[in-house]
This record gives C-alpha cells, structure tokens and sequence, in this order.
C-alpha cells in the first residue's frame, strides 16, 4: 500500500504546515488527498472481462498474411486495462500491435481492434489465450492479471510457388520422364502384370482362388494400370546446420518440394516422396488426396541431429519402388564437396535400373552458404561449382540453387522448362 502511504503522508504535511504556519487553509487542503484516498479504496481495478478473437482462416501457407479481430470488454472497475497477444516467435507482426492499453472509466469499456501476423515458418502453432491486467485507477488495490478467451491453433503449410506460364520450344527434353513410368492408380487394363499377396482395399473380383487354395493364403491378379507419369522426390533431412531455423536448406527444400509436387500432381502424374534420415516413404500416386499426404508429411518434417542414412543407402532401401515405377527421381539436399563419392555411388547403383546413359535424375543442391561471410561463401560455391560439373560427366543434371538470390518461382519455372 505504498500509494496509500503517499495520500496519508500528504495529508499529514498539509496539517503540520498548517500548524507551524498558523495557516488554517493548508491544514484544510489535507481533507483533497484523504477525500482521494477514501474514494479510491471505495472502486474496485477493472474487472469482469471477457476477450473474443475472430481469424478468416485457421489454415494458412507460410509467408500468407492473416488478420485478427479482438473485442475486448470490461465491465467494472476503475484504471488502466492492457491486453497482450503472445505470438509464437515464427510469427511476423506486420501491421498493428498485439499489445494495446486502454483506460477504462465509469461506463463499461468496449473497444475492438485488429493486427495482421504472418507466419515465416511452416508447421502447427498455438496462439494462446489473451493476457489482461487491470490497474487500479490510483494503484490503491493489486493489479488483476488473467488470460482470457479461446486458445487458437493455427496449421501453416508449406509455401507453393507456381512456375510462370512462358513459352517453351519444343526442343529435346534434357531430363526426360521414362517411358516405362506407368500409373498405378490409374484404370486397370487388360495386361497382365503378376500375382502377389491381397492387401486390404483390392477388389474381390481380382483374387485369384486357384493359386490362393494352392499357397494358403489370399492371392490377387495384378494388371498394368493406365496412367501417367511417375515422378520420385528424395528429399535429404540429416541437416547441414547452415543458416536459422527459417532460413536453412531444409526449409527451402520443403518450399521447393512443395511446389513441384503441387505442380506434378494437378497435372495427374504420380508423385512420390522419400525422406532420407526418416525412412519416410510415401508411394507414387496422383490425386487431390495424395497431395494431401504429401504436403502433411513435409509439415511435420523434422531435421536429423545425427546422419543415420546416406544417398547409398536411400537408394538401396528404394530399389523395389524404382524397379516397379521407373521414375524420374528429382533428389534435394545441400550438397558438400565431400559427398562426392556417395553420391557417385548411388548414380552407380541407379544405372542397372534405368539402362539408359541419360538417367531420368536431377540433383537441387539448395545452397544457403551466402549468408555466411564472403569469403567463406565464394570459396565454398567454387567447391560445388566443381561438384556440378563431376556429376554432368557422370550424367546427371544439377541444379545449383541459393534461395537468397532466386526465389522458387524462378526455380520451379526453369525445372518445368527441363522436365518434359
């Protein structure tokens, strides 16, 4: 009650002055803060409050911006009210403040006002409830500190950039899609294919009873399927600790990734994705719903502390779904010059499966080292310069990408213009 002191003592000085000065007057002026004080110890901080927030959308795509409408209401009480909004640290406030103050009198106090956030970073967030301490008009009484409202939980998916439409002249396809690479969602034809196992969802009308009754257990006819073409994304998550937890190689390769496969999947091909440090496989397929999975499956992707798995070792773990579907196998990581080797062995282990000297490959190195010092980052681009140029002798095509300097729209455009 330090504030309360102030008033007494004040109160106190006027008297005695009064009495020493034989000034009736100032004794009387003791009455001002004692008729404070009293008042002040009669009124209550404010209180009785409530918070409503009201977003467009709780599904959002990173570097989308979206708005937020607060109503705040106090109903009692005296003094000064401040609400604060507590973002996660992956949200940019872009216009407004999510800390306002507000002074509330003796009528009940109303206001709404709005800020725009926009998320930086993809994955799921919670904005939690609104923060408001009410001050006592005086500071008499102990300020109310509570949070009000609804938690708020926000899914920020993977940004999608679309390629620009251009015209592209129909010359050789540098990176052409195997003409092997068939559907295997799509319509199922009359040629044979092979007779496996029954997995849960495969038509009654295709088990095979006789070979089941021979081998014991349900077996099914597999036909070729009509359909387009299958494309593979290998997308490396062991980390390379280069840049912030916004800007870093996996996060742009995410980006990346995204956009091609939204791409490639409107336009009915099969797309298929693999992660390298989870041994996360999601099968080709086409449609609306695989791109669901897809894009969840690159929203929840986490990089790897310790590199349990290499390009090698991918590509052995995916011999059977490269062998079934043929595809082109679009592979994104950061690469350093000392991965040389392993990727030169995984090109070698490619080869007996696509048999052609022109390997339906093509390698994004995502390349963040610019934000290093300068001279740090030249002499490292020099070193994958040289890395580009060992695997075009070896016959895979590369793309070296710093997303600093060219945004994925340019990237993904270019690769569309490879890819045909």
């Amino acid at each position: 009650m330090t504030v309360a002191r102030s008033f007494i003592s004040t109160a106190l000085w006027f008297i005695v002055a009064g009495i020493i000065f034989s000034m009736p007057g100032l004794a009387y002026l003791a009455i001002i803060p004692m008729t404070v004080l009293a008042i002040g110890l009669l009124v209550d901080p404010p209180g009785g409050i409530s918070v409503e927030r009201e977003l467009a959308k709780t599904n959002l795509r990173a570097g989308e911006e979206l708005r937020v409408k607060v109503q705040l209401k106090v109903r009692h009480g005296i003094g000064f009210v401040v609400i604060r909004e507590c973002l996660p640290e992956e949200f940019a406030l872009v216009d407004g403040s999510n800390v306002r103050a507000f002074f509330k009198g003796f009528r009940e106090l109303v206001v709404e006002y709005e800020y725009v956030i926009k998320p930086v970073k993809r994955g799921k967030y919670r904005i939690g409830r609104s923060e408001v301490m009410g001050y006592h008009v005086f500071g008499l009484k102990p300020s109310r500190l509570g949070v009000f409202g609804e938690e708020i939980y926000l899914l920020v998916l993977p940004r999608v950039s679309l390629p620009k439409r251009t015209r592209t002249p129909v010359t050789k396809s540098q990176i052409p899609i195997p003409m092997t690479s068939v559907s295997i969602r799509g319509a199922a034809s009359t040629d044979f294919r092979e007779i496996r196992e029954y997995r849960a969802g495969d038509p009654v009308r295709f088990i095979n009873w006789k070979a089941s009754a021979r081998k014991g257990e349900v077996l099914v006819n597999e036909f070729e399927k009509e359909g387009k073409k299958t494309v593979l994304f290998i997308i490396d998550a062991t980390g390379s600790k280069v840049g912030s937890s916004v800007e870093n190689p996996l996060e742009y390769s995410i980006q990346l990734v995204s956009s091609l496969a939204y791409y490639f999947t409107k336009r009915n091909y099969n797309v298929g994705l693999y992660v390298v440090g989870h041994r996360k496989l999601i099968l080709p397929a086409t449609g609306s719903k695989q791109l669901y999975i897809l894009v969840k499956t690159l929203l929840e992707l986490e990089e790897v502390e310790v590199e349990k798995e290499d390009f090698v070792r991918a590509v052995e773990g995916l011999k059977h779904v490269l062998i079934r579907y043929t595809p082109l196998v679009i592979y994104v990581s950061n690469l350093l010059p000392g991965r040389l080797t392993e990727i030169g062995e995984g090109i070698r282990r490619l080869r007996p499966i696509y048999r052609d000297k022109r390997l339906p490959i093509l390698v994004f190195d995502v390349s963040t080292y610019s934000l290093l010092e300068r001279d740090v980052s030249s002499l490292i681009l020099l070193e994958k310069r040289a890395l580009r140029h060992d695997l075009l002798r070896a016959g895979v095509y590369s793309i070296l990408w710093d997303p600093t300097r060219e945004d994925v729209t340019s990237v993904v455009t270019k690769t569309v213009r490879l890819i045909r």
